[in-house]
């Protein structure tokens, strides 16, 4: 599930990132012939995403605005833009803890039909790289 979200993120970049989780939730839903259950648990997660996204804009920005900063300096302050991955990935490493319960609520209501099909998925996502 979260190699089809996270690769469908990529698409639909015409829509808001708003939109394009409500898209691709829709999509895996559709796809995965979901129950009312499911899609219960998938709208947890695509709205706890859609929350995280909405705080994290503001901070973007501001990282952003600080790389800009250091890429205009005459030297670049190569522990700060260390200390800008580490935070970065620190964030990155707790959306992964929550996330990961409520993807394995979700998978644990996986039948063996939908699992194959979402192993389906990612082995044509993955062929994309190779």
């Amino acid at each position: 599930i979260a190699l089809i979200v996270g690769g469908s993120m990529v698409v639909g970049c015409h829509r808001s990132p708003e939109e394009r989780i409500e898209h691709i939730s829709a999509k895996i839903a559709s796809k995965l012939d979901f129950n009312e259950s499911q899609k219960g648990l998938l709208k947890e997660i695509a709205d706890e995403m859609k929350k995280d996204f909405a705080e994290e804009k503001a901070l973007r920005r501001s990282k952003f605005d600080e790389a800009k900063s250091l890429l205009l300096a005459d030297a670049l302050d190569t522990s700060r833009v260390k200390s800008l991955f580490r935070e970065r990935q620190a964030r990155m490493d707790e959306k992964v803890d929550k996330y990961l319960e409520k993807i394995s609520a979700l998978h644990k209501t996986l039948t063996p039909e939908q699992k194959k099909e979402i192993i389906e998925k990612a082995e044509k996502f993955q062929k994309h790289f190779e």
